[in-house]
């Protein structure tokens, strides 16, 4: 008979993909937390954070959340969009939004490859990706959904997303 394993039985493997995180704006301590949790679980590389988002990492919610995955995950903090997305695309990152949109494609769809360093931007919880944002992508992609809702939380998202390319770039 299975037994359910405790963090000291299950063995992490290694990941091909290398995939950051840049999130401007969120209004929910929780979804931050969840998204650090997602992270943490998918060996993401680094998660680019507004600083105006900082504080938020202070509250209970946010803690409750997170069960202390942002001590594991690598977080530089920004103040400036424009600037930071384009230093991103310096360093030859691909920046991706996650975002249904007249051009998006499904991320099903996207050839992931190992070869590449993607960023991945989720939009804020009510508004989703800003035009300033989505002009500077370099692809949008978005999640199918077969019920009447256009739209998830951006915390399930983002796992969805992590699932998404991990699967693909560890087959």
């Amino acid at each position: 008979m299975s037994h359910q394993l405790v963090h000291s039985e299950y063995k992490t493997q290694a990941t091909k993909a290398k995939i950051y995180l840049l999130i401007d704006t969120l209004s929910s301590p929780a979804n931050l937390g969840a998204i650090y949790r997602l992270a943490d679980a998918f060996a993401v590389k680094e998660i680019f954070l507004n600083e105006s988002l900082e504080e938020m990492m202070l509250s209970t919610r946010f803690k409750r959340t997170s069960r202390s995955s942002e001590k594991y995950v690598n977080t530089s903090l920004f103040n400036n969009l424009d600037d930071t997305l384009s230093e991103l695309k310096k360093q030859t990152k691909k920046v991706i939004g996650i975002e249904l949109t007249s051009e998006s494609q499904a991320i099903h769809n996207f050839n992931f490859q190992a070869t590449e360093s993607y960023v991945l931007i989720f939009g804020h919880e009510q508004m989703g990706l800003s035009p300033e944002i989505l002009s500077q992508l370099d692809t949008c992609l978005h999640i199918n959904l077969f019920g009447q809702n256009s739209s998830i939380n951006v915390a399930q998202s983002c796992g969805i997303a992590l699932y998404e390319i991990t699967r693909q770039l560890n087959v």
